[in-house]
């Protein structure tokens, strides 16, 4: 069986409860090999103010640190001029492991928008997706909005088949009632303590972020 590796993208602006749970989850029950957390400097979609690039990167590094073996963090975005877009980041990581079968990991409301990203038809030739249910995006809705000609694609993760590469994998776990926009809403960050990882809770209250 070929490595399996997990791509987790996101701002994490902060890192939450719900990514550990999504992170922990996929790596069980897709029996990765490794799981790498990789913080976008530049996205194309959303705001990313609140904290400095570097500032979320030390947070995800202290998240992969708490979850243990198996689980790392990369600055490739960071390093890299510009936005953040999926394909080049999964193309470094089919280049650096061409035997590897990749999965990159998306909520379904961001997948929904697939229509909208860079060279998105071709990458489905370098990796998977595994598309985790939003409350919002239910995905009978997120189906109906991506393009017809992916339809032929998803399967659901039960069924999964080994291939390295072209499946969306429709995946089903509890929600965490938690995401990065409500900590950040927060008149008090005391009351999100219990969303987020302690390390990073520590961390934002000793770099007075999102205050």
């Amino acid at each position: 069986m070929s490595k399996r590796i997990g791509l987790l993208g996101g701002t994490f602006n902060p890192i939450h409860l719900g990514h550990t749970a999504l992170a922990q989850n996929v790596f069980s029950d897709f029996k990765l090999d490794e799981l790498i957390l990789i913080p976008v400097k530049l996205p194309p979609h959303k705001d990313v103010s609140g904290a400095t690039a570097l500032q979320r990167y030390e947070m995800a590094k202290l998240t992969a640190n708490l979850l243990g073996e198996g689980f790392s963090v990369s600055d490739y975005e960071l390093k890299t001029g510009g936005i953040s877009y999926s394909y080049s980041t999964i193309s470094h990581w089919s280049k650096e492991n061409p035997e590897a079968a990749l999965f990159f990991i998306a909520g379904s409301d961001i997948f929904a928008t697939i229509k909208t990203w860079q060279k998105w038809r071709e990458i489905f030739g370098i990796s998977n997706f595994i598309v985790a249910n939003r409350m919002e995006m239910p995905f009978d809705t997120m189906l109906d909005i991506i393009p017809e000609e992916l339809r032929g694609r998803v399967i659901w993760h039960k069924k999964y088949d080994g291939k390295p590469s072209g499946k969306i994998i429709l995946y089903e776990m509890d929600i965490v009632s938690v995401s990065s926009t409500k900590i950040r809403g927060h008149t008090s960050i005391s009351e999100c303590r219990k969303m987020l990882p302690e390390d990073v809770y520590s961390y934002i209250i000793n770099n007075n972020l999102y205050q």
